[in-house]
């Protein structure tokens, strides 16, 4: 299903919600061509009665599945944030040392992010993958920490939180990682999907008047809304509503401005 991810949003949503109005619709016109079923007036009423049973206990279904796939979405989107407030302290930290090794490893932090942004994140949200490039270059930027010979202790100190941070940036990026494959249980889907049928079967029992057919639209144009909504942000990372790297692009932004500072500040001494 990564394939739907890559559409855009509303091309994605058109095709689930049409999809569904389609095999309700279908569906009812196959059952009344080869099932011959004339309800008495009182079975209509307890049809009626059993759909909303039914429609009730699925939407508490939906419900609870669109709470359990927002909640993993903010959950990766705070990982993201702690992710850049981590990334953006670490890059302070490193600039207070003054000297060539943390210097380098500030390049080495500014490439890492870089290359996440831009290349790391498209393969997320394309192919639910991270990118090795990435990973190589956040060993770079632990080697070059690594480096660093603190020569006080206030030096030592610092080191200490340099290297804490750096930790945790690796602790976080694979959380990130991590939730590339997190999605909703097929269990559930499963059950959705079943409890979805169930209640137009016994739809499809009512006379093939247009107010049942209307009826039987809007029920199945609810279900792919919901559905949509459920599938779009199923996985936090793809697709196009998914966690963005504004976050890290900040810090990015940041680093290029502070850089951009201390090169004029220099110009000026001279």
């Amino acid at each position: 299903m990564l394939f739907l991810y890559n559409w855009p949003s509303s091309i994605m949503g058109l095709f689930v919600v049409t999809l569904t109005l389609l095999l309700a619709l279908g569906g009812y016109a196959f059952f009344r061509r080869t099932v011959r079923v004339r309800p008495a007036p009182e079975e209509q009423s307890m049809t009626i009665a059993m759909v909303s049973v039914i429609t009730t206990i699925n939407s508490l279904l939906i419900a609870f599945a669109a709470i359990n796939v927002w909640g993993a979405y903010a959950d990766a989107a705070h990982n993201v944030d702690m992710e850049a407030t981590t990334a953006g302290e670490l890059a302070r930290d490193l600039a207070a040392f003054g000297e060539a090794p943390a210097a380098q490893a500030v390049d080495a932090l500014h490439t890492y992010l870089d290359g996440v942004v831009h290349v790391e994140w498209p393969r997320m949200q394309q192919e639910a993958a991270g990118d090795t490039q990435s990973e190589l270059r956040f060993d770079t930027l632990f080697n070059e920490v690594n480096e660093i010979q603190p020569r006080d202790e206030r030096q030592r100190a610092l080191l200490g939180e340099v290297l804490k941070r750096v930790n945790e940036l690796a602790k976080l990026r694979d959380q990130r990682l991590l939730s590339l494959d997190v999605a909703m249980p097929a269990t559930l889907w499963a059950v959705m999907l079943i409890a979805s049928a169930i209640s137009f079967l016994l739809l499809y029992t009512l006379p093939g008047t247009m107010f049942n057919v209307a009826l039987i639209s809007a029920w199945a144009l609810t279900l792919g809304l919901a559905f949509f909504f459920v599938l779009a942000v199923d996985r936090p990372f793809a697709g196009r509503v998914s966690v963005g790297p504004q976050p890290l692009a900040h810090v990015v932004e940041a680093m290029n401005a502070r850089a951009q500072t201390v090169i004029g500040a220099n110009h000026d001494t001279r």
